[in-house]
């Protein structure tokens, strides 16, 4: 675990389809199975107790990639479900994206509240991995959103039972204020602590996202690193509206994230009804 790299897609590589911005999903939320709060910060600090409420639905992916290439890592966060065993991730933490690349069919495992090694709440590895229609068939950026659902970790629990779990909402304005949860692994973090940009507040689109079908994504000021890729955005401090997808490192702390929409809702749906 403390060697596994960032698993980071590269941004914006190149258009997709023809592109379109419009999204017809109602408004609709999952309520959270464990509500919390946070501070608003602009800084991406690490958390004061990643065992509370409200962090320790957050947690790190670890990958085992096939063909002995490695062990890869990214972030995650439960959420609520009626199997009580869903993960949400970018999409590039679970599929390559687009209709050539492969599933990251290693071995594949959440671990919630990770800190310094430490796995207070155990390993829930994954039995199904999922990503939207954009990714899987054009590799679009606007939908680099995947999820799992995961076994029971090594106490016999379920996920949302051992820890709770976010809510989640699509279909909504994109002005919205998120705590951007992840476990930046690149420098200047060393991936041992989650850490927490709170309160950032939407500012626009990326441009290169007109590039690509799907609405259009999000953008925060939150100086993340390889290794947060697929952290939590989370609204009204219990409910995931976004993930993180990528930042381009050496124009600013920006961090890019999916826009909730119809093909996440999509998403949720097929998530939700695996046993």
């Amino acid at each position: 675990m403390r060697t596994a790299r960032a698993l980071t897609t590269s941004p914006m590589r190149g258009p997709g389809s023809a592109p379109s911005t419009a999204d017809t999903a109602a408004p609709g939320r999952i309520p959270p199975l464990d509500p919390a709060g946070a501070n608003a910060s602009a800084a991406f600090d690490p958390v004061a107790d990643p065992e509370g409420a409200g962090n320790r639905e957050s947690g790190v992916i670890f990958i085992a990639l096939a063909g002995r290439e490695g062990v890869a890592r990214c972030s995650g966060t439960s959420v609520s479900a009626g199997n009580r065993s869903l993960v949400f991730t970018a999409g590039h933490c679970v599929h390559e994206g687009g209709e050539h690349g492969r599933w990251l069919a290693g071995k594949w495992v959440f671990v919630p509240g990770y800190h310094n090694g430490e796995r207070p709440y155990g390993v829930f590895p994954a039995k199904w991995l999922g990503s939207t229609k954009p990714w899987l068939q054009q590799g679009s950026e606007n939908g680099d959103v995947g999820a799992a659902v995961v076994g029971r970790n090594e106490r016999g629990q379920r996920l949302a039972d051992a820890v709770g779990a976010a809510g989640i909402a699509w279909g909504l304005s994109p002005r919205q204020n998120f705590d951007i949860h992840g476990y930046p692994v690149a420098p200047p973090y060393n991936g041992s602590n989650q850490r927490l940009c709170a309160g950032t507040p939407y500012l626009g689109h990326d441009f290169g996202s007109f590039l690509w079908p799907g609405p259009l994504n999000l953008a925060v000021e939150c100086p993340v690193t390889g290794g947060a890729s697929g952290g939590g955005w989370l609204i009204d401090g219990n409910t995931i509206n976004s993930v993180t997808d990528y930042g381009y490192g050496e124009s600013g702390p920006t961090d890019y994230g999916a826009y909730f929409g119809d093909a996440v809702h999509d998403l949720y749906k097929r998530a939700a009804a695996v046993k």
